[in-house]
């Protein structure tokens, strides 16, 4: 994605301008998503029988474990490792942006050619790690219909203010922005799907571009997950830095959720998690394919 960037000299031109598009279209999508959590939460979570359900997971975890999970105990390295994560891939994007720029590609060599690889081995993680992990398994047997609403809450309220934002961004058709929201902070996913799955119909350069614009809106999503959870907690509830978080509630914004809202909400935070990111590649191809 950086080698395209970066040789492409019209998306480097107007990179600044592509930020901005992002930061709205992240702002949108986390917005929606915590005011509809902030509802789900006061109306089916706030009293006795959502603290139940939640009691319920912390048990079925702590089962699974024999102890107290060891998010809990390890908050701090784990968020440390969040940050670092982040910061690989925007540095990997960046590096790759200055090859791209500054050294000539070989004469024939396909640079998109490189995206279809990875996406076909993105692709092929994503569904390795969802088969092979037992937690997954054991998250999904304590399912009870309530907690559904968590990740719908999520999926209702990115895509509606997504919706929303799309008439500020007169380059972008309605389902373009539809297709960066429904990465749900998954970005090397999405940014890719996006850019292959809309380059026959939008073009190389501005199929690129779009798949930037996932890319830095879908980090944005996760550094505002990371960054503003105490925030989210205190002003709309516990469920919002859950859908907030989209798909990386299980893994690089969990310690964060776990800080802010306790370890009790650590098997919500999974459970959502799971259906989210099982989501991505189906909801960004089917809105890249309108």
């Amino acid at each position: 994605m950086g080698v395209e960037v970066g040789s492409n000299p019209y998306i480097t031109q107007n990179i600044v301008r592509l930020g901005g598009q992002s930061l709205l279209l992240s702002a949108a999508g986390t917005l929606g998503s915590i005011l509809l959590a902030k509802w789900v939460y006061s109306r089916f979570f706030s009293g006795s029988l959502g603290k139940r359900l939640v009691e319920e997971g912390e048990s079925a975890e702590a089962r699974r474990n024999g102890s107290v999970p060891e998010t809990d105990v390890r908050n701090d390295s784990q968020e440390g490792s969040s940050w670092k994560s982040t910061l690989l891939t925007l540095g990997a994007f960046v590096l790759g942006c200055f090859i791209g720029y500054g050294v000539s590609l070989p004469e024939g060599f396909k640079e998109w050619d490189i995206s279809l690889y990875i996406l076909y081995a993105l692709m092929f993680q994503v569904g390795l790690n969802i088969g092979s992990d037992p937690k997954i398994k054991e998250t999904l047997r304590q399912v009870r219909p309530r907690l559904l609403l968590v990740p719908v809450a999520t999926w209702t309220g990115t895509l509606l203010f997504c919706a929303l934002a799309s008439f500020l961004l007169v380059r972008w058709s309605l389902w373009d922005c539809l297709a960066v929201g429904s990465g749900f902070a998954y970005y090397s996913l999405s940014s890719i799907l996006i850019t292959e799955l809309k380059s026959a119909s939008l073009g190389l350069t501005a199929a690129t571009e779009l798949g930037v614009i996932a890319l830095m809106a879908n980090i944005l999503r996760e550094i505002i997950t990371i960054v503003g959870a105490p925030f989210f907690v205190k002003y709309f509830g516990k469920l919002a830095p859950i859908c907030a978080g989209g798909a990386t509630t299980m893994d690089t914004t969990l310690p964060a959720v776990t800080q802010a809202c306790g370890k009790e909400w650590v098997f919500v935070s999974m459970f959502h998690a799971v259906l989210v990111d099982l989501s991505v590649p189906f909801l960004v191809s089917f809105f890249c394919s309108l």
